[in-house]
């Protein structure tokens, strides 16, 4: 059970969705579409559209978070908001998720190497990457969530507070990875416009994860 700040924070957050419902919709609607064009350029599951998803998709990402975090601060945010986040934060996104994305790069490589050939020497390679890729995208988006409600934590420091953060809940990290792959099951066996509304609820589980688990560890101070 959570506690009463907790509670409060979770929510303040939800109770702002809908007010801020033009703001979200435009959020995840670039995150489809800078997914679109990744998948346009970079057909497939491969270690290139991995790095251009990055380079692409996460500024648009950090958006949508700077939107639920202004809910979660004020109760409401704007288009403005979405805006004015991607525009002075767009290289900070990149900056992130560039090398987050490299091991899952790698162990993409290292994966079809081994279907390729069998070969058990791949293993370690694959095992050790494909922990790092894990790491780093559960990370990614911790560390892009914490960056905009915290904009005075940057560099190594960030992403160390991001893990840790991770480490104290991992399960209410995960849940994001959840929705995300749940919606894109039901996208691929039902319709693609399902797409639109995947985005939105996954940030919502980071951006609540963050809140809620920095409440939580202030209050063990």
């Amino acid at each position: 059970m959570g506690s009463d700040a907790e509670n409060r924070a979770l929510t303040g957050l939800l109770r702002g969705l809908w007010p801020s419902l033009p703001a979200l919709l435009l959020g995840s609607v670039a995150v489809c579409l800078a997914g679109v064009v990744t998948e346009l350029i970079a057909p497939g599951i491969s270690p290139v559209a991995v790095l251009l998803a990055a380079l692409l998709v996460s500024p648009f990402l950090l958006a949508l978070m700077g939107v639920l975090d202004e809910v979660g601060v004020h109760g409401e945010a704007g288009v403005a908001t979405w805006w004015h986040t991607l525009h002075n934060h767009w290289r900070f996104a990149v900056k992130h998720a560039l090398p987050a994305a490299v091991p899952m790069a790698i162990a993409l490589v290292s994966l079809r190497i081994w279907v390729r050939t069998s070969s058990l020497l791949v293993l370690p390679s694959l095992a050790v990457t494909g922990g790092c890729a894990v790491v780093g995208g559960l990370g990614l988006l911790a560390v892009l969530s914490l960056g905009v409600a915290r904009p005075d934590l940057r560099g190594r420091l960030l992403w160390i507070c991001a893990l840790h953060l991770i480490a104290r809940q991992p399960l209410r990290f995960l849940a994001a990875p959840c929705v995300a792959g749940l919606g894109i099951w039901a996208a691929t066996h039902w319709t693609a416009s399902l797409l639109l509304l995947v985005p939105a609820p996954a940030m919502v589980m980071t951006v609540a994860a963050v809140r809620t688990t920095l409440l939580r560890f202030a209050a063990s101070q």
